[in-house]
C-alpha cells in the first residue's frame, strides 16, 4: 500500500471543515445558534504539529470567540485539556504577540471554546467534560486555572444532537461507521475503505468530496486506520506487560516478607517506595 501523500497531511475532517461555510454550518450545531451565511470567519489552524503529524485540529475566530476542534478517531485522551492550554497559549500568543501586550491599557482576546469531537469505537458517554484541574497534584479551594474541553461523541449510531444539525459532520460519521462496518465483516481495511467509497457516493453521503477526492483518501484512511490499531495493539500489550511485571514484583515482596525481612528492607532490595511495600503487604 503506497504512503500517504503529504499533501494530503490535513486530514479528511480538516478538508471537509477547510471552507467558512461548512465552518459556520458545523459551529451553529455546535453552538445552538443560527449565524447567517456570510459570517465574518477567521481560520487560524496552527501549522505546527503539536496534536501529531496527522492535522485533524481546526481552529478559527467567529463573533469573538476563539474556536479550537480536534477530532479523535481512538481513545479519548484524559490528558486533552493540558494539551489544549499549549495550542490555546500558542494561538494568543500570535494573535497579540506585540508591545501591546505590555501596555497598560486591557488587551481584549476572543473567548475561547475547546472540543473534541470522539468516533472511536470504545464506549464513551454521549457528552462529557474534561478539566485540567483534574491533573493537578494537590487539590484545594481555589483554583487560578482552568481549561475546560468538552468531548461529544459523535459515532452515527450514538445519535448527537450536532449530528442532527449538521449534514457535512452526519454524513462524515456515517462514512466512518459504513468502513467500519464493512472492515468488520471482511477483515480487509483497503477493500473496506474502497466499498464505502463506492456505497457512500451511491447513497449521497459525502457525494461530491468522495469523487473528488477518493484516491487520496483510500490511501490516507489506510495509514491512518492502521496505525490506530497498532497502536490500540501497542497499548494492549503494554498493559499486560505492566500487569505481568507487577504480579512478579508483588510476588517477590511476599516471599522477603515471608523470610522475615523487614518493609524498611524489602524496600530497598526491590528498589521501590517503603509507601508501596506497605500497601501491598497490607500493613501501616
Amino acid at each position: 500500500m503506497k504512503k500517504v501523500k503529504r499533501t494530503y497531511k490535513d486530514g479528511i475532517f480538516r478538508q471537509l471543515f477547510n471552507e467558512k461555510e461548512k465552518i459556520l454550518e458545523l459551529y451553529n450545531a455546535l453552538s445552538g445558534n443560527n449565524y447567517p451565511k456570510g459570517t465574518p470567519i477567521e481560520i487560524i489552524t496552527l501549522e505546527d504539529a503539536i496534536f501529531g503529524d496527522l492535522k485533524n485540529d481546526l481552529a478559527f475566530i467567529i463573533h469573538n470567540r476563539l474556536i479550537v476542534l480536534i477530532e479523535h478517531q481512538s481513545t479519548v485522551n484524559p490528558n486533552m485539556p493540558l494539551r489544549m492550554l499549549g495550542y490555546i497559549a500558542k494561538e494568543y500568543e500570535r494573535l497579540t504577540y506585540s508591545r501591546a501586550i505590555y501596555s497598560k491599557r486591557l488587551l481584549p482576546i476572543p473567548t475561547p471554546e475547546l472540543y473534541v469531537f470522539y468516533n472511536g469505537e470504545e464506549p464513551q458517554p454521549l457528552e462529557q467534560e474534561l478539566k485540567i484541574s483534574d491533573a493537578f497534584l494537590e487539590k484545594c479551594g481555589k483554583i487560578t486555572l482552568e481549561v475546560v474541553v468538552k468531548v461529544i461523541n459523535v459515532n452515527y449510531d450514538k445519535g448527537a444532537e450536532v449530528l442532527k444539525r449538521c449534514q457535512t459532520l452526519r454524513e462524515y460519521s456515517q462514512f466512518v461507521s459504513v468502513i467500519r462496518g464493512k472492515w468488520k465483516e471482511s477483515g480487509e481495511l483497503e477493500a473496506a475503505i474502497k466499498e464505502s467509497i463506492e456505497a457512500c457516493i451511491d447513497q449521497g453521503v459525502l457525494r461530491e468530496f468522495l469523487k473528488k477526492n477518493g484516491g487520496d483518501i483510500v490511501s490516507f484512511l489506510y495509514e491512518e486506520l492502521s496505525r490506530e490499531e497498532c497502536e490500540a495493539i501497542r497499548e494492549e500489550d503494554g498493559y499486560e506487560k505492566g500487569k505481568s511485571e507487577g504480579i512478579q514484583k508483588a510476588r517477590r515482596i511476599f516471599k522477603l516478607h515471608m523470610e522475615g525481612k523487614s518493609p524498611q528492607e524489602i524496600a530497598r532490595l526491590c528498589d521501590e517506595r517503603l509507601e508501596t511495600v506497605k500497601e501491598i503487604l497490607d500493613i501501616s
